[in-house]
């Protein structure tokens, strides 16, 4: 690793930002050759690279700020023109850049972080479109170094999720707003294709619509997987034929209610919008106070209470989750519980950490959702897992070594303080004993 061949990035200035000089590793094919690299040689080379593609496109805005100002004086076509280049990029590539160079300028100190690799294109989107609905006097009011900060402390996903709570304390009616930009923007179009014999479609929806669409569908799928004959099924096909019969099918059929789950917090249902509002789809789409408010009219309510004093358990009565597990688990995550792992709730199923044919309970300390992957980790690829009190999974390798450990779930905050950043030691007496720190 120490040997790589380095080539040197020139000194770049402009007039808002200074881009020092930085040495990117080669990564040019040639000069490396991957095939001898153990885990730790490709995650160090991996993190030179992710630190030399942030620092690249932080240089990319400098130089998009660099040509407006230039073009301000009449000396340079506009940044979407320059970024353009010679034509190795897309038209729509270059407007993206474009945008990001406008978002980093209204951020002060932000085209700096990204200079220095400690922000990334991936906050740059989320600013920009998080802040695209604001009115200028919000933008204004947001917090510009409480966004910079967090923009460079935490990953992109969480820093979505932090950027939204800055935004709200702004805008009370920004999620709102945005909700109904979205249910506006949805839309649907359809064509067949003549060459390849198929027909085709395409479309969004906003969140809420989204959720019901495709709820709707798996349950409909699934149903028709436990009538198939066929011992494993192609879920696509099977989407596909349960989407063609929700629509096909009579009257009663299609105005139909797909079953909805909403998590909110029992302050917001009974007061209103409150700092620490909780208003999301079981998947984690958030939703306006205001649509809460009216599918709570015709929804069925069930409450859950999150607490040390109130446990979930069934001991050994039934070996699947039940209802009331799977109510609560969706109060506390919206994915897959495996850190990174960004798969919808809907996509997993629920894991016994202590296994039930090891004596493990149906209790919700011993159950976390995964998706089919990391599911399939644990039990066919003796990776192990176990599970702190605030609901953080700590993870060992097959090899024995210890991997990460994931954050709390972001749903709801902590209970109680955080147990100390050690990770826990590997389990000793059994793979995947369940592990509880109290």
């Amino acid at each position: 690793m120490s040997d790589l061949p380095c080539v040197d990035s020139p000194c770049v200035d402009s007039p808002c930002v200074s881009f020092p000089c930085v040495n990117f590793p080669c990564v040019s094919f040639p000069c490396v050759n991957v095939s001898c690299f153990d885990e730790g040689e490709l995650r160090s080379l991996l993190r030179s690279v992710r630190l030399a593609q942030r620092r690249l496109d932080g240089l990319v805005v400098a130089i998009g700020t660099r040509a407006d100002a230039l073009a301000a004086e009449g000396r340079s076509a506009p940044a979407s023109e320059v970024l353009l280049g010679d034509g190795p990029v897309r038209g729509a590539t270059a407007r993206r850049e474009a945008a990001r160079m406008q978002a980093v300028s209204a951020i002060p100190g932000l085209a700096d972080a990204m200079a220095a690799g400690r922000v990334g294109v991936d906050h740059v989107d989320s600013i920009l479109r998080q802040t695209k609905s604001l009115t200028e006097d919000e933008r204004n009011a947001l917090d510009h170094s409480h966004v910079l900060a967090e923009a460079s402390r935490l990953p992109a996903d969480t820093f979505d999720s932090a950027l939204k709570g800055a935004i709200e304390q702004v805008s009370p009616d920004a999620r709102l707003r945005d909700h109904r930009a979205k249910r506006t923007a949805s839309g649907f179009r359809h064509w067949f294709d003549h060459r390849s014999g198929m027909g085709h479609f395409s479309g969004q929806l906003d969140p809420e619509r989204y959720e019901a669409f495709t709820t709707a569908i798996e349950q409909h799928a699934t149903s028709l997987a436990s009538r198939s004959d066929e011992e494993t099924p192609r879920s696509a096909s099977l989407a596909a034929q349960a989407l063609v019969e929700l629509v096909c099918s009579s009257g009663e059929r299609r105005w139909h209610l797909p079953h909805l789950v909403v998590v909110t917090d029992h302050e917001t249902l009974r007061s209103g919008w409150h700092n620490a509002s909780i208003a999301q789809t079981s998947n984690g789409h958030d939703l306006p106070p205001e649509s809460i408010s009216r599918l709570a009219c015709e929804a069925t309510i069930r409450r859950v209470t999150v607490g040390d004093d109130k446990p979930l358990g069934t001991g050994r009565r039934y070996r699947t989750a039940t209802e009331a597990q799977w109510d609560a688990i969706r109060t506390l995550h919206s994915s897959c519980a495996w850190p990174g792992c960004d798969r919808p709730l809907s996509w997993c199923q629920m894991h016994h950490i202590l296994e039930w044919e090891r004596g493990g309970q149906g209790d919700i300390d011993n159950l976390v959702p995964l998706c089919n992957q990391h599911h399939h980790a644990v039990h066919e690829g003796n990776w192990t897992i176990a599970l702190r009190s605030q609901r953080q999974l700590d993870i060992w390798r097959p090899d024995g070594r210890f991997q990460t450990s994931s954050d709390p779930p972001t749903r709801k905050p902590p209970i109680r303080p955080i147990p100390p950043d050690s990770p826990l030691p590997p389990p000793t007496d059994t793979r995947h004993s369940a592990t509880s720190v109290v």
